[in-house]
């Protein structure tokens, strides 16, 4: 099925839209002519826009055509992630964002030069840049191949239409372009799903008659409470590995942090981290909807073993397609949501990208000849254009990979960004670990990852099982196919493989062990610090973790509250003491 011109002026609108917002902010608006203009807005934003811009960079593409299959795959468990959320929410309100707006730099990162060294800020930010540039050109590729699966159009163009497009109006109009258009892309992400399981529902015959499919097919599963390692899905793995996962990737990320300074003061930075929390588990509900649709739609002819589609995530587009498309307009509706979940997240990545290179690159180097703030502004926009045009090219080669794209996202998260959580967690918390110690604990995290994601990418698993991917059915198809699920297994004696076959869940928690475990280690090879020598004001006391239930959390508050609603540059003077 191709999409009707009707369709065709959805996306168009929607492309159109951003690129005016852009236009707008950057030569109408505002001149962007200082970086914290650029880069932060001025630090002026509001609270809802800022929290909309927050979940958008979170909920990419992969959200949407991920979860549903997680769902259709693997049954329910995946709700839990709400506590995973939460868990991330409550330590990056706590312990994250009064640090980060205490320190009065544009990069998260300054924190590291500040406790550490030069040497770590480098290479946190080296690494920051790498991981970020791979995410966002597999986020990229997300609505492509949702474009590929209901136009025709070939992929490699469809890559090229959004990146050029986001590139555009991140590079004209900076942050204030990036928020406002983010809640522009939120409206639409809602929208999109919200249909789709409005009229799925409608056409399954009613919530009553989703849910008794999904009993049959063992896809409501809510009591997997096991220690195994293995198992993709347990309240265990989520809880604690998910719960590391997304206090990584909402604290020690620039792309997400970097909203928490576009806000004027620290009280209201923390509000936004809990908007955006209520609505990350609203869209977690959405799209557990969607993915019971997906199976009550197709438990009786799978539609990847029944070659109606290539991929896995091709399978929410061909759904939205046969329930949506003939309805005029809906279908351009869901593909212009889906478009939008991409450009949102991308759009972020490249700004803090830039961020970091300006801020923690740049600035580092050429500590004694800056040019100024002007000229600053101008290089920024130039780097945001030749990142964009980088992760364009590394969304093209993206395409050549078959895994699921929230898989993949979760290897990369937890695989590079915990590690990065790890080191701040040391940071704050364990005043004798110097710079040394902790690059030793970054590096041998990074390696051991690295090797697991290899490995795990290379060996072939088994996918029916304990834990592993729930059956499905070809009965109901129209062709003559065979209803047993054909699994293809690799049991060769390979010695890492039960290595291997850790749940991905787990890999932020065994990232967050490695780094204490190996940097405390390093405490006795080469040496530690003297606690009293450290700027008191980069350390937290342990019970900041529990503050919500002691006293020293309002005091800690109101102090900063009441020094935060002065303009960043003024902060940077005047660091505030945490304790």
């Amino acid at each position: 099925m191709h999409l009707s011109w009707i369709d065709y002026g959805m996306l168009g609108l929607l492309l159109s839209f951003s690129m005016v917002i852009g236009i707008y902010q950057g030569c109408f608006r505002s001149k962007q002519l200082t970086t914290n203009e650029f880069l932060i807005a001025d630090g002026r934003m509001k609270i809802l826009p800022t929290a909309m811009s927050l979940l958008a960079s979170l909920m990419s593409a992969a959200t949407l055509l991920g979860i549903p299959l997680e769902i259709y795959s693997y049954g329910t468990m995946y709700v839990y992630w709400i506590f995973a959320y939460f868990i991330g929410t409550y330590l990056t309100v706590n312990l994250f964002i009064p640090m980060f707006r205490q320190i009065g730099n544009l990069s998260i990162y300054a924190y590291l030069e500040q406790r550490f060294s030069l040497a770590v800020r480098m290479v946190i930010t080296i690494c920051y840049i790498l991981v970020t540039i791979f995410y966002i050109a597999v986020i990229l590729y997300g609505p492509s191949l949702a474009l590929s699966q209901v136009t025709g159009l070939h992929i490699w163009l469809a890559v090229l239409s959004c990146g050029i497009i986001c590139t555009i109006y991140t590079s004209i109009g900076g942050m204030k372009a990036v928020i406002w258009t983010d809640v522009i892309q939120t409206i639409l992400m809602f929208l999109g799903v919200i249909l789709s399981v409005g009229f799925g529902f409608y056409d399954a015959g009613g919530i009553k008659n989703v849910f008794q499919r999904a009993m049959e097919g063992n896809r409501i599963q809510l009591s997997t409470i096991t220690w195994d390692p293995s198992i993709r899905y347990t309240v265990w793995s989520i809880i604690i590995g998910g719960g590391l996962n997304a206090t990584a990737v909402y604290a020690c990320l620039q792309t997400q942090a970097q909203r928490y300074l576009c806000v004027k003061s620290t009280r209201a930075a923390q509000k936004v981290a809990w908007v955006n929390f209520i609505m990350c588990a609203f869209m977690l509900f959405l799209c557990t909807s969607v993915g019971l649709l997906l199976y009550t739609k197709y438990n009786q002819c799978d539609p990847l073993r029944a070659k109606l589609i290539s991929k896995p995530d091709q399978l929410y587009p061909l759904f939205i397609i046969e329930t949506l498309g003939r309805f005029p307009g809906l279908t351009g509706l869901f593909v212009a949501s889906i478009l939008s979940a991409s450009l949102s997240t991308v759009s972020s990545g490249i700004n803090s990208i830039t961020t970091v290179v300006l801020e923690d690159i740049y600035k580092s180097i050429y500590k004694e000849n800056l040019m100024s703030d002007e000229k600053q502004a101008t290089v920024s926009k130039i780097l945001s254009v030749l990142i964009g045009l980088l992760v364009i090219l590394i969304a093209i080669a993206t395409s050549f990979f078959g895994n699921n794209i929230i898989v993949i996202v979760f290897q990369i998260s937890g695989s590079f960004a915990a590690p990065i959580l790890g080191v701040f967690l040391v940071g704050f918390f364990v005043p004798r670990v110097n710079s040394r110690s902790i690059l030793v604990a970054f590096t041998c995290c990074l390696l051991f990852q690295t090797w697991v994601l290899i490995g795990a990418t290379l060996t072939v698993k088994p996918q029916i099982g304990k834990g592993g991917q729930l059956s499905t059915s070809v009965e109901g198809c129209l062709s003559s196919l065979n209803s047993n699920q054909t699994i293809r297994t690799n049991q060769s004696s390979n010695f890492f493989l039960p290595l291997y076959s850790i749940s991905v869940m787990w890999y932020s928690f065994n990232a967050v062990v490695i780094i204490v475990v190996v940097s405390l280690l390093g405490t006795f090879i080469f040496g530690s610090n003297d606690p009293k020598t450290i700027d008191q004001s980069l350390l937290l006391p342990w019970k900041r973790i529990f503050s919500c239930c002691c006293k020293h959390k309002e005091s800690v508050s109101l102090k900063v509250d009441e020094i935060n609603t002065i303009p960043i540059k003024a902060v940077e003077q005047e660091p505030i003491l945490l304790n």
